[in-house]
This record gives C-alpha cells, sequence and structure tokens, in this order.
C-alpha cells in the first residue's frame, strides 16, 4: 500500500516537473457520452493534454467525480493541471450560443435560409414543422382562428434570438411562436371581429401592412385602404403578394409577372390572398387591429427612398400623383446626366 501511495506521488512530482517545459497550445477534445475515467484518461494523454492518464483517473476516483463528467466538445491546452482538466469536465463544455436576426416582413423561407447558415438547423425541417406546424400545438391564438391551413407562416414572430448551439428546428419555431403570444397577448383582438375579420384575416392583413410600409404613422393609413378596398369589392392588386407567389423574388415586376396563376395574385383574384405573404411585427398587426379611418383607396410610393406614399381617393388622383412623381424623378436623373457631362 505504501509502495503504491509512493508510485502515485512520484508520478505526480514528476508530471508536475515536466510540465512546466511542456509549451501549451490548444487541444480541441471531444468526450463522447458513456466514456469512463480510464477512457477519458487515456484519450488527454494522447492528446498530452495531461501528463499521466493512471494519476489522472487516480484522482478522479479519489475526489469521486466521475458521475458528474459532461460529454461534450473541450478546448483543453497541452500540460494542464490534473484538477484543472478535472473542473473543466464536470463544469461541462462551453456553451456556444448563436444571434439570430429576423427581420419584420421576412417569410418563413428567407428564416430557413438563415438559421440554416448560422445556427446549422436544417432548413427543409424548419420549413416542413411550419407547413404543418398549427396541427398540435397548444397555443392559444392556433385555435379557433379561422384559419384554414396548418401553416404558421404569419406567427413566426421577427426579433433577435439569441439560441444555443444545438437547438433543433421545432425548438426554434416554439421560440417564435412562444414570442408571437407574449407580444401580442394584450392587442385588442375583439376589433378583428369589428372589422368583420378573423384572427388569422387579421394577420395577413397585417402581412400585407408590413411588406407595403416601413414609416409607422402610415400603417394605419395603409390598413384603411386595404379595408376600403375590399369593403367595395376592388382588387387590392399588391405587388408584393405576387412577390410572395414568384419562386424567386424580383426587384421589379413585369407584366407578365402580374398574370402568374397563384390564388396570392391580388391583380386576379379578388379579397384577401389565402395566407400571410410574410411575417409582420407588433406595429403592423397593430395598424390592423386599429385601421385609421379614411376614404383613401389608392397609394403611391415616393421616389425618394424615405418609403413614405401619397394616398388618393380617386383613380384620378393616383394617376396625377404617380405622373408626378415619374416626371419628379425624370427631371432628377437629367440634372444628374447633366452634371455628369458638365
Amino acid at each position: 500500500m505504501i509502495s503504491l501511495i509512493s508510485f502515485i506521488g512520484f508520478i505526480a512530482w514528476k508530471s508536475f516537473i515536466e510540465k512546466e517545459n511542456i509549451p501549451q497550445r490548444p487541444v480541441k477534445v471531444r468526450i463522447e457520452k458513456g466514456m469512463n475515467a480510464g477512457q477519458i484518461g487515456n484519450l488527454l494523454q494522447d492528446k498530452k493534454v495531461i501528463k499521466n492518464a493512471l494519476v489522472f483517473k487516480l484522482i478522479v476516483r479519489r475526489r469521486g467525480v466521475e458521475a458528474e463528467f459532461k460529454p461534450g466538445e473541450y478546448e483543453f491546452k497541452t500540460g494542464m493541471d490534473y484538477n484543472q482538466v478535472i473542473q473543466k469536465l464536470v463544469e461541462g463544455p462551453p456553451i456556444t450560443y448563436y444571434e439570430i436576426t429576423q427581420p419584420e416582413g421576412w417569410t418563413a423561407k428567407q428564416i430557413a435560409a438563415r438559421i440554416d447558415t448560422i445556427a446549422k438547423i436544417n432548413e427543409d425541417e424548419y420549413l416542413g414543422i411550419v407547413e404543418q406546424g398549427q396541427a398540435g400545438l397548444d397555443y392559444p391564438f392556433l385555435k379557433n382562428n379561422g384559419s384554414n391551413t396548418n401553416s404558421l407562416e404569419g406567427y413566426l414572430f421577427p426579433k433577435t434570438y439569441r439560441i444555443k448551439k444545438g437547438t433543433n428546428a421545432q425548438q426554434f419555431v416554439n421560440l417564435q411562436l412562444a414570442e408571437f403570444q407574449e407580444q401580442t397577448a394584450n392587442l385588442n383582438w375583439a376589433n378583428a371581429q369589428t372589422l368583420g375579420r378573423t384572427p388569422y384575416e387579421i394577420i395577413i392583413v397585417a402581412s400585407l401592412i408590413e411588406r407595403e410600409s416601413k414609416v409607422d404613422e402610415e400603417r394605419p393609413i395603409v390598413a384603411s385602404v386595404i379595408y376600403n378596398r375590399l369593403k367595395k369589392g376592388m382588387l387590392l392588386q399588391i405587388d408584393a403578394t405576387v412577390q410572395y407567389a414568384l419562386p424567386q423574388w424580383k426587384d421589379r415586376l413585369t407584366y407578365e409577372d402580374l398574370k402568374i396563376d397563384s390564388p396570392y395574385n391580388t391583380y386576379k383574384h379578388a379579397g384577401l390572398p389565402p395566407g400571410p405573404i410574410c411575417n409582420p411585427g407588433l406595429a403592423a398587426i397593430q395598424a390592423a387591429l386599429n385601421p385609421a379611418t379614411s376614404d383613401y383607396l389608392y397609394y403611391v410610393l415616393a421616389p425618394d427612398n424615405s418609403g413614405r406614399h401619397t394616398f388618393t381617393r380617386t383613380y384620378d388622383e393616383f394617376l396625377k400623383a404617380a405622373n408626378q412623381y415619374h416626371q419628379s424623378q425624370k427631371s432628377q436623373n437629367n440634372s444628374g446626366t447633366a452634371q455628369q457631362q458638365n
């Protein structure tokens, strides 16, 4: 017994002296689930993290912490102290977090591409859950909401999410839905009935507002235009719905694009599209529930990149405003050309 203790003491002392001469460098080590202290010690010795696997095993046994070791990816250094290594194994591998920013107005496809790139959450798996998601999910806003689809498009609330490495597609969807519930719980959803709309149709309208307006004070006015046109049985003729129907986003729509055979094409089909065309933020949802009181039926986007619109009551006024913007833009372009020539 004394000789064994002496041997252990000698090995520990020798390891302590020798580690001083070892240049420290980072070493990545993966500890697999189910590995015992002996296996871990051998691996760490092979990687030159520790000098002696037997000493490591005996210290672990003396401390009684083998059951507390956690599997995962670790970063050690060569020539480390035994107790430092053991403490890291007890604490577990460092947690890696990803920050995923989801802007207002993004579609599920855009979100899927981003989370696949940043957090390695499988794009197809995520989209599959989104497309079939409402069935079986226990969120109040998904129950009796007037939806005739399982798709979760519209409810994937925009924000910057901080998630742990290893988060899967279903967990991320749940984060988005929980955020929607928290952010929208205190909105006046009774207004949906007053407007003659289901809660799901409010989200559809909000998605249109989100894509049509980026100026907070204009959103309720854009909402009023949508409701006014619906009330009169007019086609909504919203370009963003056509964009949603196209296989890829286009900077400028053509007349051929406007002929696409899709229920989302509001140039061909009256009423709201069958579902949201994006995932709107809180301001757009509030505007859909609380539209301005107006008799506007049209709006024209200003060409100055301000995101603002001119709202009109008649088609003639619309054409006049559009023509003025066109002439103004043409004048600016000509002025710029003249300056370049000079």
